[in-house]
Parts: C-alpha cells; sequence; structure tokens
C-alpha cells in the first residue's frame, strides 16, 4: 500500500501578526512586575527571614503562572477561528509551530520562538494542523524521528517539552515542533504535552 503524499501549505500570517506577537510578549509584564515590586518591598524592609522568603516566594508563584506570562489565553483568543469544528475534543490541541528552519526571521523570531500558532489535531489515519498561516496534513506512516524536545532556557527548562518530527516526502520542510499552548500553569502545560506525544506515539504504533 502506497502512502498518501503529505499536504503543506504556507501562505502570509493574518492573526499571528507583528502586533500580536508584539503583544504576546508585553504578557510577560503580569510576571515581571510582581518580582519588581517583591524586590523593591523588601529594599526598605529590616533585614531578616522575610527578605528573603518574599522575593523566593514571588518568582516560585511567577514561575509556576509561566504558561500565563506567555500570553497563552491571549493565543487561545487569537486562535479561535482556526479550530476545526469536525474533530473530537480528545483529539485536538492549541499549539504554537516552530520549523527548524525557521519561517520566522529578525527581532520577531528573537522575540517569540513560535512560526505560527493553530491546532493540531489525529484522525484515526492521519494527523493535521490549522494554523493562520500553515497547514499541514500527513499520514502517521510518513511521520519520522518522533521524540520530546526540552522547552529550553527561554521556558526555564520548566515548560511543557516539545512535540517534534520530521516528515518523509518532504525533504524541504525540515522539522517541525509543536508546543502546547493552552495552559495557564506549569503542571497544566506538561500534562497537555505529554498527552500529545503519547497520542501521537500511539497513532503511529498502531
Amino acid at each position: 500500500m502506497i502512502a498518501s503524499a503529505p499536504e503543506l501549505q504556507i501562505k502570509t500570517p493574518v492573526i499571528f501578526s507583528p502586533l500580536a506577537v508584539v503583544t504576546i510578549s508585553i504578557w510577560g509584564l503580569i510576571l515581571v512586575i510582581p518580582v519588581i515590586i517583591s524586590m523593591m518591598l523588601v529594599s526598605v524592609m529590616q533585614f531578616g527571614a522575610l527578605t528573603f522568603l518574599v522575593p523566593l516566594a514571588t518568582i516560585t508563584l511567577a514561575t509556576f503562572f509561566l504558561p500565563l506570562g506567555f500570553g497563552n489565553p491571549y493565543v487561545a483568543r487569537l486562535a479561535r477561528s482556526l479550530r476545526p469544528s469536525a474533530d473530537h475534543a480528545q483529539d485536538i490541541y492549541l499549539v504554537q509551530l516552530t520549523r527548524k528552519p525557521r519561517t520566522r526571521s529578525g527581532f520577531l523570531a528573537l522575540l517569540e520562538d513560535a512560526d505560527d500558532i493553530g491546532f493540531l489535531s489525529f484522525s484515526e489515519s492521519s494527523l493535521s494542523y490549522d494554523g493562520d498561516s500553515t497547514r499541514l496534513r500527513v499520514t502517521y506512516d510518513r511521520i519520522e524521528n518522533l521524540k520530546l524536545q526540552n522547552s529550553g532556557w527561554r521556558a526555564l527548562f520548566a515548560y511543557g517539552p516539545k512535540t517534534t518530527f520530521s516528515i518523509s516526502g518532504l525533504p524541504d520542510a525540515g522539522t517541525f515542533a509543536f508546543a502546547e499552548r493552552a495552559s495557564w500553569h506549569l503542571p497544566a502545560s506538561r500534562k497537555n504535552a505529554s498527552e500529545m506525544f503519547g497520542r501521537l506515539a500511539e497513532k503511529i504504533q498502531r
């Protein structure tokens, strides 16, 4: 049986625009401002245990809500119109797509490590990605080098890992890396990322 050829379509982004990327970056202030305030607070406090505990507690709390600082609620609102209506809820995930080599370049690529946002879904025979600028359809037998990739220093090595793979039949497309963007805190991020990878691995093994 001959595997169906993969389909990859790329167009100019509309929703995930430069303005949207800058707005997502501004969401980081939600976590930075409390840390700055805690530092200012301890600077006027008498030296003691609280001068260590207050900043530590603030940084710990900010880290716990790291996905919120990544602007995930805003990403969910941006991508709402991209959600496929025919897929089952348990088989669809709000994600960012990062390709290697990168689709974006320059300052925006440094500001945001996502090339696109959209929804990754799994049917019985194929994987689909419906994004703002990228559309991908590929049968599971075309997926190669599936693995989990650490989120890296930008996400403090704590955010849910990325699901990465290459595609047989698309040698020039490089590597596709999908990271979940539906969570508001780290435990949910890691849970969603693990579930997404496990679901895809299960489909490929069948």
